[in-house]
């Protein structure tokens, strides 16, 4: 399977939380279960792409984390932003 199809969920779980339809705590739950459930089927995905196809979806889950971070101020969901853009940036170094 192409890793972009795996990680459709977890990227429309990240955008979930930036358009305000998820909270981020609810968000970062979600995410957490995802990477379980998908990391080692990632590992072997990456092996039946080019590493620039796997490059390409990795930049999308690192911007995807920055733009989550970016978002809000200091407030009781930034912990929870954080731990999501935290997955995010594991997600995306298991494609290296």
């Amino acid at each position: 399977m192409h890793p972009e199809q795996r990680l459709r969920i977890v990227t429309e779980t990240a955008r979930a939380v930036l358009d305000g339809r998820l909270d981020p705590h609810d968000g970062a739950a979600t995410l957490s279960m995802q990477r379980d459930q998908i990391t080692d089927r990632l590992r072997s995905d990456r092996i039946d792409v080019t590493q620039a196809e796997a490059d390409q979806v990795a930049l999308t889950l690192r911007r995807l984390a920055e733009q989550v971070t970016d978002r809000g101020g200091p407030d009781a969901s930034a912990e929870a932003r954080a731990e999501i853009a935290r997955i995010l940036g594991e997600l995306a170094q298991t494609l290296r």
